[in-house]
């Protein structure tokens, strides 16, 4: 049986992220990374396109905790310690310089992720593929791992950073439910989906108490863009539980109200009388989605003198309290995105160490910690990746 001071189990973002940190800061140690797949990195290396959004530009780590549904708090520390900064810092040291987007994204200048790749690998980690874990067992000196081929290791400590495994429920953790984040939402209205790619710059999107704003995409199928997968993702375990059939309500115009609507209406009846209400919508709207709403208030035939009061506020009420039924979900495009993991109250965020297993760590995808797409879910697993790296450096 092999041996070991350190086995990664999982060579993805943060099981490689760890091992290049290790094999930089404490060479003298043995590490061997095990990874299931033919290649280390496979998620990284089609990420963004295959251009590989590494981190968001931030200014303040306030605002970009708020792209994590779960992991918001727990994540503070951790990034004051290794967050968005020394993340550029260690990429560009390692030869990768990085852009900046309009949207804040970063990506390698190169906008190729397979610069990113041989930065993780340049230190030449061990890497064992073809390895899948079957257990984990601790014992009174460190862990032995089998792996499903029965080959046995011994490891003086342990870092879990897979995104799953059968072997994960045996390691007496607690286990939050997984469930999909980020995704698309599917509708049997017709009316709406026949008005596929118009995209609506900025509305908020609201549903079981919670609210998302942002940009809407129209698709065949129902509603995509960034205030939908942000209400999904922060929604996720309540449309699990709903089994993804539940209702939404559309602002188109974001944060105006009906009364404010009302109120632009009524003015603009009297500035065009004699106009059609189909012909231009007052409130900025896409002109196929304004007629659609006229329809669903019933005037689309009509003159704006030709409007009543009543009209008029059922026409605020389409533009501002659009009632969507909602009957399924879809992926988003290549995001591989879950809700659920090991739970965060039985980890200490200062070292990514268990509270109930000394020497056994956990890092990235194998945590209940999920983000927002633009780069968010690649940096907690850099930052996890670093911190228990670190922390099984010391004796």
């Amino acid at each position: 049986m092999s041996s070991y001071d350190i086995i990664i189990i999982g060579g993805g973002a943060a099981g490689m992220f760890a091992a290049a940190v290790l094999a930089e800061e404490a060479s003298e140690l043995d590490v061997l990374v095990l990874e299931k797949a033919a290649k280390p990195l496979g998620k990284v290396r089609i990420s963004g396109g295959g251009r590989c959004n590494l981190t968001h530009a931030c200014s303040d780590l306030r605002e970009f905790l708020k792209s994590y549904p779960r992991g918001q708090r727990e994540l503070i520390g951790p990034f004051h310690r290794f967050g968005p900064k020394e993340t550029v810092e260690w990429f560009e040291a390692h030869g990768v310089p990085l852009v900046t987007l309009e949207d804040g994204c970063l990506f390698p200048q190169s906008d190729t992720s397979e610069d990113v790749i041989r930065a993780l690998l340049s230190a030449n980690p061990k890497i064992k593929t073809h390895s899948e874990v079957l257990r984990v067992t601790p014992s009174n000196n460190g862990f032995t791992i089998e792996l499903k081929d029965g080959t046995l290791f011994h490891a003086n400590k342990v870092l879990v950073a897979t995104g799953g495994g059968e072997f994960i429920e045996g390691l007496g953790q607690p286990i939050e439910p997984c469930v999909p984040s980020l995704f698309t939402f599917n509708t049997p209205d017709k009316t709406l989906t026949s008005l596929s790619g118009i995209v609506v710059e900025n509305v908020t999107l609201s549903a079981a108490g919670l609210k998302a704003s942002g940009a809407l995409l129209i698709t065949h199928q129902g509603i995509s863009g960034p205030a939908v997968l942000r209400l999904s993702s922060f929604g996720a375990r309540k449309w699990a539980e709903a089994n993804y059939q539940f209702e939404a309500r559309i602002n188109w115009l974001n944060n105006q109200n009906e009364e404010q609507v009302f109120e632009k209406l009524l003015a603009h009846r009297e500035k065009s009388p004699q106009t059609k209400v189909t012909t231009w919508s007052p409130v900025g709207l896409p002109q196929r989605l304004w007629k659609m709403l006229t329809a669903r208030a019933g005037i689309e035939e009509q003159k704006w003198v030709e409007c009543s009061h009543k009209n008029l506020r059922r026409l605020a009420a389409q533009t501002c309290d659009y009632l969507l039924p909602v009957s399924g979900r879809n992926r988003h495009h290549e995001e591989f995105v879950t809700c659920g993991g090991i739970s965060l109250k039985e980890i200490d965020f200062k070292t990514m160490e268990s509270k109930r297993t000394p020497g056994l760590y956990f890092a990235g995808e194998v945590l209940d910690i999920d983000a927002l797409t633009g780069g968010f879910n690649l940096q907690a697993a850099w930052t996890t990746g670093c911190l228990a790296a670190r922390a099984m450096q010391q004796s």
